[in-house]
């Protein structure tokens, strides 16, 4: 080192230079501060135990320096090299601490003692600090601690430096790299706590010398460029204090130590749990970003600092003899909460706007010529909104915006109708159904709420919770969503606008489209938007093996989503997924060394078990009710005939008339016998229009009801219908130019064919719509089934029965209705018939029902209900049976009251006397004055009970196979439907969906894994 300069100040400065590992650095450093404009007076260089070039190129250097145990901490270190500094007298020492990593510019230490040369008051000054590869990044200028333990800069994410930050003020602290302080006060206070072997140690230094009474600044026109290699992880940390030496573990240890042993006494309490409360926080968002380790050390950092807490006492003893301030004169440079929270919010909006909108680069190349007219010569840009407006894709949402308008004007308002329930006023009615483990629906009902339920309670909060209007606007917007998810697919197999637009709008006017919406089918209808989206993703599926764990999972939740409303779909998927595993498994036996089938096979088994766990355990109930798998949501209603499916239409209420012949099988036919790649897809179309005509002729009863109806193929349709719709694109992708190329054959009639019968049908369904098609099952409908006065209480069982067809094939059927109609789930909650109540009904009708009434009236079921039009002669067998009682007679049809002791619960002597009791619609408190039984007039199931003095009474079942409850003693008693099931399933069901989210997220990286660029 260079002999000091003559120096116009009365300090003497002691530059301690710091060295682990720092070959990478040290160069520069070393010439740094052999350049400084006011020169060093004396240098030390303090090496603990570098196992690189750092100690050869500090010999080479010819800088002093002492080698000490690599275990060793930075203020150990310091401790080195005060050791071996000779005692100065009669000057004012200064201690410039100097990391390896830190290169001061050649004014910094002029400029440093220049802001204390008229400020005695000083005992701590530092630089302003940049990055060390992006010299313009703003790394510090002065450090605080925030309440949580946070490094406190004050500054942006990346900001850079244009002297915003410039001028000298007071501040916390500085950071030790270039940090300048007086050697009198330095070994005053003790110097560095050894407890703080590194990371923290400047904050602590700062705050102790703020509460003894000295000034810590910070002098911006000093610069240092510093690499922050430690807090980075660019090198080991090795100190002895470093559990398991990892460097986030150690900082947030530390943080939480100079808060806990600096802080005021009596916010101890509220620290120490906020530090906590922080911790498990971050641990959260770093568990998120797939991070576990950070993780880890959030938690361990500040448990293993609270099971010390003698470590934290005696270093408050030590504080409070140096103290000659309250802890309270550091409050102005700790930063408020709603300050973090406001920069966390700036640094995440920029964080997301980098990620999602990059700032584009510059296209000019600096060999272009440049020009001093150029903005003369270059037209300004400007939008041609004529062209705009006639593109493709414009003029398709602008005609099924028309034609929607036409179609729905009966569904403008809350609607119902067909298969779909009456919806609930608010999305928190949606929720409590979906968390309730009983349901009041016929007789009861303990059977798993459907996932979709929550799925549309959850997109409720677009509508602000009004879960009609959400609704109305699914079923009005979805040919618009229709054709837009149809068209980003179409454009994967074709460059042609005008091709993908038209393949697009035929799908949303496609027989199985119009037949979801007119029939209010809404697993179809969710099917038929987001199918598009998932065969896009298919082909990515070839090569399986390569695609990555976020892919599978993103896939798998979006299969889940659609599973969730229609496990008919998941049937579908299934046998593709299982049909690719097994074709794996086969090509693995054969090619046993060069098939990846582990990574494959893994995937797939992914793809099947991942939307199966996101449903449970609605799900898991379908195991044990197969034909659920055959199910949509809603009321059931019969689908269409065989005939009508194999050619692509659903058929029941409310779709197409059989001579509006939609094109899809046709166009499935014709794509059989195409070289192109649409045969691929035609095969899978007519494999499932195959098992759709199949699946038709099957009649199964579901949903609660004793009516078998036949089953509803729509889903498959829809699948068959995609495969139509993607082969047609292929085959007329550039078809014009092939036939123009070659003589007349069959395939130019065949094209002509194909599109002459998408034109046909387009025009008749579109005149079909807009016509007696607006006239269909889903419409306003505000009317209710039940008269109003049967409506007042959730523990009124009323026994409907009416005509469900009109005219000479009119059948009467019925059901049990409870407080108002079946809302939005509650069909596919609905129970299996009761024997007993169905024999009931069955001999009331036939006349024959003598016990009727007792049967009935034991079920809780109070009322009859015959709606208009009405049976006259099952009017008069109901007058004259016995056990009725007409109650009114109105043009809504007439009511019956059924005589005898019915009510949801039912209290019986010893002596045989039967009493109504009141109680909840589930839960509810009850007393009675002498022993007895006790009779619930719902479905047996093993959650139900009834507690009296904490313990349960024994339960039976009654001839009925009703739940009763034998009460030895009288007094009160609670009857209770326990959840704990539900509770549990319900909690498996969120650490999937989480489990899931987590792993689609974007992972974050380690320190390590960041470029030094990045960082600084």
């Amino acid at each position: 080192m260079a002999e000091s300069a003559k120096r116009n100040d009365a300090h003497h400065v002691t530059a301690i230079l710091v060295v682990h590992d720092g070959a990478t650095w040290l160069p520069e450093v070393v010439a740094s501060l052999a350049s400084q404009t006011r020169a060093v007076d004396s240098t030390i260089a303090i090496d603990t135990g570098s196992v690189d070039s750092s100690t050869k190129l500090l010999r080479n250097s010819r800088f002093p320096f002492v080698s000490i145990s690599r275990e060793s901490g930075f203020g150990d270190a310091v401790n080195s090299a005060l050791e071996n500094l000779p005692d100065l007298e009669g000057e004012d020492e200064w201690l410039w601490f100097i990391h390896d990593d830190c290169a001061p510019a050649n004014t910094a230490l002029a400029e440093l003692l220049r802001a204390i040369e008229d400020r005695p008051h000083v005992a701590i000054v530092g630089p302003k600090l940049r990055g060390w590869y992006d010299r313009t990044h703003l790394l510090e200028a002065g450090v605080s601690i925030a309440g949580n333990g946070a490094r406190w800069t004050g500054l942006e994410l990346r900001e850079y430096d244009q002297g915003q930050r410039d001028g000298i003020r007071d501040v916390l602290s500085v950071s030790t790299a270039g940090m300048l302080v007086r050697r009198e006060v330095f070994e005053e206070l003790g110097g560095f706590d050894s407890n703080l072997s590194l990371f923290r140690d400047d904050v602590d230094l700062g705050w102790r010398a703020r509460v003894a009474g000295h000034s810590v600044i910070v002098a911006t026109d000093s610069v240092a460029y510093h690499a922050e290699a430690s807090a980075s992880e660019r090198r080991d940390v090795d100190v002895s204090h470093a559990f398991l030496h990892r460097p986030l573990l150690l900082d947030r240890r530390n943080a939480s130590y100079v808060l806990l042993v600096n802080s005021s006494f009596w916010i101890l309490p509220w620290l120490s749990l906020r530090l906590l409360i922080s911790a498990a926080t971050r641990s959260i968002g770093y568990l998120i970003a797939k991070l576990p380790g950070y993780a880890a050390d959030e938690i361990l950092a500040v448990g293993l600092l609270l099971i010390h807490p003698g470590l934290l006492l005696n270093a408050r003893k030590v504080r409070r003899s140096q103290r000659m301030l309250s802890s309270r004169v550091v409050a102005n440079f700790i930063p408020p909460r709603w300050m973090q929270f406001r920069l966390s919010i700036n640094r995440t909006v920029e964080t997301l706007r980098e990620r999602f909108f990059p700032t584009p680069a510059p296209q000019e190349s600096i060999l272009d010529p440049l020009s001093d007219d150029e903005d003369l010569l270059v037209p300004a840009p400007s939008r041609n909104w004529k062209l705009l407006v006639i593109r493709p894709e414009i003029l398709g949402i602008v005609f099924l915006f028309v034609l929607t308008a036409l179609w729905s004007r009966h569904r403008y308002g809350s609607i119902s109708g067909g298969a779909l329930s009456t919806t609930p006023s608010g999305a928190m009615d949606l929720w409590r159904s979906y968390a309730d483990s009983w349901h009041g629906v016929g007789m009861g009902s303990s059977f798993a709420t459907p996932t979709w339920i929550a799925i549309l309670a959850l997109a409720s909060t677009l509508t602000f919770g009004n879960v009609p209007l959400l609704m109305g606007i699914l079923f009005w917007i979805s040919p618009i969503f229709l054709m837009w998810s149809m068209y980003v697919l179409a454009r994967t197999f074709t460059s042609r606008r005008w091709l993908a637009v038209g393949a697009s709008v035929c799908y949303a006017l496609s027989p199985v489209a119009i037949a979801a919406i007119n029939q209010g089918r809404l697993g179809t209808l969710i099917t038929l938007i987001c199918g598009p989206i998932i065969v896009k993703a298919l082909p990515r599926l070839n090569a399986i093996q390569s695609q990555s764990w976020k892919f599978i999972f993103g896939l798998s939740l979006l299969l889940g989503a659609v599973t969730a409303f229609s496990l008919p779909f998941y049937l579908a998927i299934a046998s593709i997924f299982l049909s690719a595993g097994v074709k794996d498994y086969f090509h693995y036996r054969s090619h046993r060394e060069d098939f990846p089938f582990q990574e494959r096979i893994s995937r797939w088994l992914l793809l099947l078990a991942t939307p199966f766990a996101l449903c449970l355990p609605w799900s898991l109930e379908a195991l044990t009710h197969p034909s659920r798998f055959l199910c949509e949501p809603g009321l059931s209603l019969p689908g269409g005939l065989a005939n009508a499916v194999f050619l692509g239409n659903p058929g029941g209420v409310g779709s197409l008339p059989s001579w509006c012949v939609g094109p899809a099988t046709f166009i499935i036919l014709i794509s059989l016998f195409s070289s192109t790649r649409a045969r691929v897809y035609a095969q899978w179309g007519f494999g499932f229009i195959i098992f759709a005509t199949l699946i038709s002729t099957i009649s199964i009863s579901s949903h609660g009801s004793a009516v078998s109806t036949r089953v509803w193929a729509g889903t498959w349709l829809t699948i068959s219908t995609m495969c139509a719709v993607i082969s047609g694109v292929i085959i007329l992708d550039g078809l014009r130019e092939r036939l123009a190329n070659s003589n007349i054959h069959y395939r130019h009639i065949l094209a002509g064919l194909g599109v002459a019968s998408v034109l046909v049908y387009s025009v008749t369904a579109t005149i079909w719509i807009v016509t007696s098609g607006a006239n269909s099952p889903l419409q306003v409908n505000n009317i209710s089934v039940l008269p109003p006065f049967l409506g007042i209480s959730p523990t009124t069982k009323t026994l409907v029965i009416r005509n469900s067809n009109s005219g000479p094939s009119a059948e009467l059927s019925f059901f049990l209705a409870r407080e108002k109609d079946a809302l939005l789930g509650d069909p596919d909650v609905a129970p299996t018939s009761t024997p007993a109540v169905d024999q009931a009904i069955r001999d009331l009708i036939d006349g024959s029902g003598l016990t009727s009434s007792k049967i009935l009236s034991a079920h809780g079921i109070k009322y009859l209900f015959m709606k208009n039009p009405v049976d006259q002669q099952l009017v008069r067998s109901v007058d004259g049976i016995g056990g009725f009682v007409r109650n009114s007679s109105t043009d809504a049809g007439i009511v019956w009251k059924i005589i005898g002791p019915g009510g949801r619960l039912v209290f019986t002597d010893q002596k045989g006397v039967s009493t109504p009791l009141s109680v909840g619609s589930i839960n509810g408190r009850i007393l009675t004055r002498s022993s007895g039984t006790l009779t619930l007039a719902e479905n047996y199931d093993s959650s139900w009970q009834i507690i009296q003095n904490g313990a349960k009474l024994v339960r039976t079942k009654n001839e009925y196979g009703l739940p009763q409850f034998l009460a030895p003693t009288p007094g009160e008693f609670f009857l209770i439907h326990d959840g704990t099931v539900r509770r549990g399933w319900l909690s498996l069901q969120i650490i999937v969906l989480l489990s899931t989210l987590v792993m689609i997220l974007p992972a974050g990286r380690r320190k390590r894994e960041i470029s030094v660029e990045e960082l600084t």
